[in-house]
C-alpha cells in the first residue's frame, strides 16, 4: 500500500527539526562563551627576564717601574761573563802577588767605609794584619812594581799603570749597593784573622777573596734581573706611562746621551801605602734613596687648531 502524504505531518516535523537545530545552536555557542570566560580567568605566563648586564670592563693596573737593587743607578754596565761563566772583572784572573795586593785594598775600603759599631773588628783586624805581616806585603809590592817596570820603558808609565789599576780595584770594591754584604763578608774575614791570624798571605787571600767578591757577584746578578724586569715593563708601559719613572727618564737620557752613568759624589782617604785616593762613600744600609712615583699616564697632544 502506497503512503499517504499528509500536509499536517509534514509541517509538523519540520518545525520539530528547526527547534533542534536551535537548540544545538545556543548550545555550542554558549561553550564557547564559557571557553573564552576561562581563558580570561587563567593567570598569565611571566615575561622572560631581563638578558644579564654586559661584563664590566676589567681596568688593568699599572705597576711600578722596576727599581735597581740597593739603591744602584738606573743605568750601569755590568761585568761581562767569560768562557767559565765567572764575571770578567778587575779582580780576574790574579797572579799571587797581585791578589794578595787586592785583598789589602779590599780590606782598605772596608775599614774606611764600613763604620757601624758592629764593624770594629774590621779595622782592628786591617791593623793587625798589616802590623804582623809588614815585612811580607813589602816584598808583595816590591814584586808587583817590579813587573809594572819591565812592561813600561818609562818609570812614569809605569807608575801611572798601576795607580789607574789599583784605583779600580778601590772603585769596585767601594760600589754603594753592594755594601751592606761587603761589610758583612770583611767583617767574617775580619773576626778569622783576629782568631786565627795567618802569616802566609797567598794561604789566607785564596781561603778568604771569594768571600769578598760574593757580594758583588750577587749584586752584579741582581741588576742584571732588574734589567731584564725594567726593559719588560718599559717595552710595555713606557709609551704611556714612562715619563712618570724617573728610571725610565734616565735610561732614555742615558741612550741619548751615549750610555753615560750618573756618577756618585765621594769623599776620599789618602792610603799610606800607595798614595791613592781610596773611596769613602757614606751608605745607610738599608736604605734605598730611588723615589717610587705611581704611574701617571701622558697627556694626549693637543690637535692643531683646537
Amino acid at each position: 500500500m502506497n503512503p499517504v502524504y499528509h500536509p499536517s505531518l509534514s509541517s509538523i516535523s519540520t518545525r520539530e527539526d528547526t527547534a533542534t537545530r536551535r537548540r544545538s545552536g545556543v548550545g555550542f555557542a554558549t561553550l564557547l562563551a564559557g571557553g573564552a570566560l576561562l581563558s580570561a580567568c587563567a593567570t598569565p605566563a611571566p615575561p622572560p627576564p631581563p638578558p644579564p648586564p654586559p661584563p664590566a670592563a676589567v681596568v688593568e693596573s699599572v705597576p711600578y717601574r722596576p727599581l735597581p737593587p740597593g739603591g744602584a743607578h738606573y743605568v750601569m754596565d755590568l761585568p761581562p761573563r767569560g768562557p767559565d761563566g765567572r764575571r770578567v772583572t778587575v779582580n780576574s784572573n790574579l797572579s799571587d802577588d797581585q791578589l794578595v795586593w787586592n785583598l789589602r785594598s779590599a780590606w782598605n775600603v772596608a775599614a774606611l767605609n764600613c763604620l757601624s759599631s758592629e764593624y770594629e773588628p774590621i779595622l782592628d783586624g786591617y791593623r793587625a794584619f798589616l802590623t804582623s805581616n809588614v815585612k811580607s806585603l813589602k816584598a808583595v809590592n816590591d814584586r808587583i812594581e817590579k813587573s809594572y817596570t819591565s812592561r813600561f820603558r818609562v818609570r812614569r808609565d809605569a807608575m801611572v799603570a798601576r795607580d789607574g789599576y789599583t784605583t779600580q780595584v778601590y772603585n769596585f770594591f767601594a760600589e754603594p749597593a753592594a755594601r751592606a754584604g761587603f761589610c758583612r763578608a770583611a767583617l767574617d774575614m775580619a773576626n778569622r784573622s783576629l782568631a786565627a791570624p795567618s802569616t802566609d798571605l797567598v794561604d789566607f787571600s785564596r781561603t778568604n777573596f771569594d768571600g769578598l767578591m760574593a757580594p758583588f757577584e750577587q749584586f752584579f746578578n741582581e741588576y742584571e734581573a732588574y734589567q731584564q724586569a725594567s726593559a719588560a715593563w718599559d717595552a710595555r708601559w713606557g709609551t704611556l706611562f714612562g715619563a712618570s719613572q724617573p728610571g725610565w727618564v734616565a735610561v732614555q737620557q742615558a741612550r741619548a746621551g751615549g750610555m753615560t752613568v750618573p756618577t756618585v759624589t765621594t769623599q776620599t782617604v789618602t792610603d799610606p801605602e800607595t798614595g791613592l785616593q781610596v773611596p769613602v762613600i757614606p751608605v745607610n744600609e738599608g736604605v734605598v734613596s730611588q723615589p717610587i712615583v705611581e704611574p701617571i699616564a701622558a697627556q694626549p697632544e693637543a690637535v692643531s687648531g683646537q
